[in-house]
């Protein structure tokens, strides 16, 4: 689902910018040089794709102005934590086998309650 955006005069003029010139440019200080105009175009909504957080290839006009617009938005991503980032790294049953033996089937926690390996198999099955 699309929501609205706004982008700065400034991107607008940009913008502008871009299109008035139709000779291959690329981006030096203010200036573009070595694309084509459409190569530019997308270069640049990419740009602001990445710092308003939208897919830059969903962009389209709002009735609100010019200076708004309706993207989809990027979605969010949730940093994983320590533990998750360690139950992923068992990514085989082999790995986890090999983990929980030489470990003697404890840890820190007690018998397998908070053992990375075991929380990972626990998560391949569904359980986690």
């Amino acid at each position: 689902m699309k929501q609205e955006f706004e982008m700065t005069q400034e991107e607008m003029d940009d913008i502008i910018a871009i299109n008035k010139n139709q000779s291959p440019v690329m981006k030096f200080g203010g200036h573009w040089s070595g694309m084509d105009l459409q190569q530019k175009i997308n270069h640049y909504w990419e740009t602001l794709g990445n710092k308003y957080g939208f897919k830059n290839l969903t962009v389209e006009g709002s009735a609100k102005g010019k200076l708004f617009f309706l993207a989809e938005p990027k979605p969010i991503e949730v940093p994983k934590t320590e533990t998750k980032k360690a139950i992923e790294s068992y990514d085989s049953i082999k790995k986890i086998v090999e983990q929980l033996e030489s470990c003697n089937y404890e840890c820190e926690g007690g018998y397998l309650k908070n053992n990375v390996a075991f929380l990972a198999l626990k998560e391949m099955v569904g359980k986690y």
